[in-house]
């Protein structure tokens, strides 16, 4: 099943693997700078370097690993060495054997004094040979509070030769690590180099997408995800790349499961569905739409070219009685409408034609009364528009600053509309767990409440009572 569905889209390979992979990287933006930081620390002996991301998933490892492989392709196996320690939750003389195995390639000794004395002499022939040594400590988030083992890696820095480092230290982790290398300031300062990954804008994820795609085969010239699917890949994931190569990879499983030429609004909302553990969504979907409620793939079923193939492919049977009743045609049923409408018509009219002809007589005998005329100079006239265009300017900010009750999405993704209808155009998507400030509220025409919100900051917008919880 797996391998169908990446020959569904004529790939040769899998583009969205979870498993960290430098061959996959999209090296572009913050990426490539802070790829560049790396290797500006290691060739000038910088000592130090702290990498540090906003959350989980945002490329800290896949970095790393691109850096690795670019070190071993310069230097070769025999001139550069390292250690990548993933999981330091370790006392300080387990880190220390752990990163000499690494770095000697033998077994290390139960001495933590040994250890030492031969990581620095297997670091200083690399070192003389015009190698480069690197340790690199991911996860460090997770040493928050063992200020044995942080104590412990900053000696490390110490080992010189000649006056240089010996090799350069690579903490890397999340947010909370940050704050606590800050406040030991004797470590602080020995990581003089510094990057902090911030989440992706919606440009760089359609380019990291593109360029997995490319990497794994794609046509020259096909694009497989519409503006749509790019939009809610953006906003549902926040631009964690994990979680964005997490919802492409499923939405090509769903594309190909519904044979789809495109992966668009509805294989993008299967896919949520399924990544919160909600399964199918499609038959509730019509049937939710039967009714006239708001739902994510309202305006997807609103196209035409699409109805039959969906209705079709998840049993919908059209009710009885809508186009034939009792064998007899639609035209026929129509027919005697328009007959009596004709004839309604033609009473209006007449009464209408009695009434001007009525008040033409009354004109005549009455006299004409001329309204006088008010010159304004133009000077007033500029006061006066520019006094009116201030009120209503006051008028709109009262509206507009009005404290006013706020909501929180509840749908997993809920269109936003134009006008408080569900056949009006969708403005955009917002997603679970956002939350809107409501401003006005009215009755739509499927008879359920409507409430009104500025869609980034200016743009009037309605949202359905069904997709939003009041705070």
């Amino acid at each position: 099943m797996s391998e169908q569905y990446i020959d569904y889209w004529g790939l040769k390979q899998h583009p969205f693997l979870l498993a960290p992979d430098s061959r996959m990287m999209y090296m572009a933006g913050q990426y490539f700078e802070c790829l560049e930081r790396l290797k500006y620390a290691i060739n000038t002996n910088k000592g130090g370097v702290l990498i540090i991301s906003e959350d989980a998933g945002l490329g800290k490892t896949t970095i790393l690993l691109k850096l690795i492989d670019e070190m071993k392709e310069k230097y070769g196996e025999e001139l550069f060495r390292y250690a990548l320690i993933d999981h330091p939750t370790i006392n300080p003389d387990q880190m220390i054997a752990h990163i000499t195995e690494c770095i000697c390639g033998f077994e290390p000794s139960s001495d933590k004094l040994k250890n030492l004395s031969m990581l620095k002499a297997s670091l200083t022939v690399t070192k003389k040979r015009g190698g480069k040594n690197i340790i690199i400590v991911d996860e460090g988030q997770m040493l928050c509070g063992a200020t044995d083992v942080l104590q412990e890696l900053r000696m490390l820095i110490n080992l010189t030769y000649e006056d240089e480092y010996l090799h350069t230290f690579i903490l890397s982790g999340q947010k909370p690590l940050w704050n606590e290398i800050k406040n030991m300031p004797e470590f602080w300062q020995r990581l003089p180099v510094r990057y902090y990954f911030e989440p992706l804008r919606l440009e760089e994820t359609k380019e990291m997408i593109k360029y997995r795609l490319f990497k794994a085969g794609i046509e020259d010239g096909r694009e497989i995800f519409t503006n749509d699917a790019f939009e809610i890949i953006q906003r549902f994931s926040k631009g964690s790349p994990r979680t964005i190569i997490a919802l492409a990879d499923l939405s090509l499983l769903m594309g190909f499961s519904d044979h789809s030429i495109k992966i668009s609004f509805k294989e993008m909302t299967k896919a949520i569905n399924a990544m919160a553990g909600k399964g199918e969504s499609l038959p509730y979907v019509i049937e939710e739409k039967r009714k006239n409620i708001e739902n994510p793939l309202s305006s997807f079923l609103n196209e035409e070219k699409n109805n039959d193939n969906i209705k079709q492919s998840v049993g919908y049977i059209a009710p009885k009685g809508k186009k034939e009743a009792a064998g007899v045609s639609v035209t026929n049923q129509i027919r005697p409408f328009f007959v009596v409408l004709a004839v309604i018509f033609s009473v209006i009219a007449g009464s209408l034609a009695g009434y001007l002809y009525t008040q033409r007589g009354a004109t005549e005998n009455n006299p004409i009364i001329v309204k006088k005329e008010v010159v304004i100079s133009e000077g007033e006239k500029q006061k006066t528009d520019m006094a009116e265009n201030k009120t209503a300017t006051e008028q709109t900010r009262v509206i507009k600053e009005k404290p006013q009750k706020l909501a929180v999405v509840s749908a997993n993704v809920a269109n936003i509309r134009e006008r408080p209808d569900i056949s009006s155009p969708r403005v955009a998507m917002v997603f679970e767990g956002e939350l809107v400030k409501i401003v006005d509220e009215t009755i739509g025409t499927d008879g359920g409440k409507w409430y009104k919100f500025y869609f980034n900051g200016d743009r009037d917008v309605w949202i359905s009572e069904k997709v939003i919880r009041l705070k």
